[in-house]
């Protein structure tokens, strides 16, 4: 066994003993990495390059408008160019000129990097020297690099040809001073300067969340900062407030901050505990994540349960498989009683989606299927073998990010359709409607109103699945919108039924449908005093009482669902109450809080939704044959996307092809029979 580090204030214990093939793993992922210095394991991701860059969320966001690269950044560079960046462009008879934004502060003896835009008007592509590297740039086109450079020689040279030129005050020297932050436990802290440049201490991972503002976590650290004003943020994940202070030490001298972010509501007190149960430690990037680092994240986001799962990108290399085989079936070294971390798995099929597995007993056969780059570019077999063995392997099985977008409001599915290769969780209604199948994803880093969309008409055939959260962060990249942020941005709160927290009570509560999701505020519901996940077998005419309220930052408008739609809102501020009469037809009903971006909250809007409380009648479930006949249509789309896209041996095709084919025909089979019963 090898040490890891991790520091003690964090309460995880100062050194993590990791087997030999962990440590060599994390050796070759940063050999990985200093060779090519992005997208180190899944070369040829070129879209995960950006996840250096500054200017990733404002072109990115100007890309979806026009869909062209080189034009997204051109407008993003329209408004001004932006502080520690420089741009150089390329005039069409290949002249050069440079400009550069706001000077970034930089101290004696730490690099600053620098964003560097090649701009080219010629007509050909070209080749452009920058700081001494090489970087090539299409016709008529724009790209971005990055470049590390000393305070004490802030000078970027560029050449084109035999063309020279040389670029200052991209960034200022500084004198240094230092800041010591301290706060009761470990904590999420931001230190940025008048330049909205961030700063960190030696040997923390540099990262960005959803907003653009740095962050890492600590319970007593002291880092060098440029001497003046700086502001100061520290929070604790969602159960806390955040603290803002603003400090100027002067050059040489130390500036404490103290902070204890106060507690927004506490779900444990009432034996709700929160996951994540889709963390990527490692999964390419700019960075390289220890379980030091995960170890400090959890405890500093104050997140009870972190499943970090093992998962291929698009080639045969299983990122942090090492971990899982080390570690099977066995809470990691940082667990205490107040926090638990556990190696899962995801497995991942672009076409018919991916699935994550919280608590295996042991490594899957298979991790992936149908990347075209790895050992088995086939998609077969179908998700459903996958998540049988996952379930054999008593493990929850959820499926990830559901939807990229919502749904229309006709229902149409050709936009979930729309692109072969992707995220969405396309055999979800068949696995569901086979049983192998505990939950859906109602928080991602993708479309929540489209996973609401997808679970109701699911919930309203009589299937009983869980709402979960699984963020979808990696950990190793420092800049990619919620990928980027911390764990546990979004949540699945369970209630354990007076259980201490460990992974098979999470299980359990997961399984009974106990469960809450919320990437803000703190939800609840009762129905006769009944909780998410309950089963209740009133009778026609029966009185309802039902309750929910919803607590912390966000949210706006508070609405009680059931099978039909909306039966009741109001705004977020008051108890939301509806006391009705049973009219005698079984139903499921739910609470959602929504509302819109926050900055408190590190996502696009504000969502809590809750699973449902069953109301069964004489022990029949719901049954709507509206959703019924919507899921037939569905995988009659289904069938006709697998025979157009996907990718078979043609040995074997019919037999494969067969095969997904088979799952949804039985799905088929219990739809109909859910159509045929209806009782609404």
């Amino acid at each position: 066994m090898v040490a890891d580090s991790c520091p003690v204030c964090c309460g995880v214990g100062e050194r993590l003993n990791l087997p030999a093939e962990v440590i060599e793993a994390l050796a070759r992922y940063r050999a990985e990495l200093g060779g090519r210095g992005w997208d180190w394991g899944d070369d040829r991701i070129e879209f995960f390059r950006w996840a250096r860059h500054r200017l990733l969320a404002p072109v990115a966001l100007q890309f979806a408008a026009s869909g062209d690269w080189p034009a997204a950044i051109r407008q993003v560079l329209a408004g001004g160019v932006p502080a520690g960046t420089a741009v150089l462009r390329v005039g069409r008879d290949g002249g050069l000129r440079a400009e550069a934004g706001p000077a970034r502060a930089g101290i004696a003896g730490r690099s600053v990097t620098v964003e560097v835009v090649v701009d080219s008007a010629a007509d050909a592509a070209a080749t452009v020297r920058v700081a001494g590297r090489e970087v090539g740039v299409a016709a008529l086109g724009a790209v971005i690099e990055t470049v590390e450079l000393d305070p004490a020689a802030p000078v970027i040279a560029f050449g084109f040809g035999e063309r020279r030129l040389e670029l200052a005050g991209v960034i200022r020297p500084s004198p240094a001073a230092w800041l010591r932050l301290c706060s009761s436990r470990c904590s999420r802290w931001s230190v940025t300067d008048t330049t909205d440049g961030g700063w960190f201490p030696d040997g923390t991972l540099a990262k960005w969340d959803y907003h653009q503002r740095p962050f890492f976590h600590g319970h007593d650290v002291t880092l060098a900062v440029p001497a003046g004003p700086l502001h100061v943020v520290c929070a604790r994940g969602i159960e806390f407030d955040r603290v803002e202070v603003d400090v100027a030490p002067a050059a040489g001298e130390t500036a404490m901050v103290e902070c204890d972010p106060p507690r927004l509501f506490d779900p444990a007190a009432d034996g709700w505990y929160g996951g994540d149960l889709h963390i990527h430690m490692n999964y390419s990037g700019d960075l390289v994540c220890t379980p030091a680092d995960a170890a400090r994240m959890q405890a500093g986001e104050g997140l009870h349960l972190a499943n970090l799962v093992a998962a291929n990108c698009q080639t045969s290399l299983v990122y942090d498989r090492e971990m899982l085989e080390a570690f099977p079936d066995t809470d990691l070294h940082w667990s205490t009683d107040e926090t638990v971390a556990r190696m899962g798995v995801e497995y991942r099929n672009d076409l018919l989606g991916h699935v994550h597995a919280l608590g295996p007993t042991g490594p899957p056969a298979a991790y992936y299927a149908g990347h075209e780059r790895s050992d088995h570019p086939e998609d077969w077999p179908p998700n459903s073998v996958a998540c049988a063995e996952l379930r054999r392997l008593d493990a929850t099985v959820g499926y990830c990010h559901p939807a990229l977008a919502p749904f229309p409001a006709d229902g149409s599915t050709n936009g979930f359709f729309a692109i072969p290769r992707s995220v969405e969780a396309r055999e979800l209604v068949a696995d569901a409607a086979l049983g192998l199948v505990d939950s859906i994803d109602v928080i991602s880093p993708f479309d929540h109103e489209g996973a609401i969309f997808l679970y109701h008409r699911l919930l309203s055939c009589g299937l009983r699945l869980a709402a979960t959260a699984g963020t979808d962060t990696f950990l190793s990249f420092s800049r990619l919108g919620t990928a980027s942020n911390p764990p546990g941005w979004g949540r699945v709160y369970a209630h354990l039924g007076g259980q201490p927290l460990s992974v098979p009570a999470f299980k359990q509560a997961v399984r009974a449908g106990r469960t809450v999701v919320t990437n803000g505020p703190w939800l609840t519901l009762q129905v006769n005093g009944h909780g998410p996940g309950a089963v209740l077998d009133p009778a026609r005419g029966d009185q309802l009482e039902i309750r929910a309220r919803v607590d912390g930052p966000g949210a706006e408008r508070l609405s009680l669902v059931g099978p039909g739609g909306e039966l009741a809102a109001g705004p977020a501020d008051r108890e939301l109450r509806l006391d009705t009469t049973l009219d005698g037809r079984p139903a499921w009903i739910a609470a959602i809080a929504r509302g819109p971006q926050h900055p408190h909250v590190l996502d696009s809007s504000v969502l809590a939704h809750t699973s449902p409380v069953y109301l069964d009648i004489a022990g029949q479930r719901v049954a709507r044959a509206a959703d019924a006949r919507w899921c037939l249509d569905f995988l009659d789309m289904f069938d006709q996307f697998a025979t157009d896209h996907g990718r078979f041996d043609p040995t074997t095709r019919q037999t494969h092809l067969g095969d997904i084919l088979a799952v949804t025909d039985q799905a088929k089979a219990f739809y109909r029979q859910v159509a045929r019963s209806a009782n609404q």
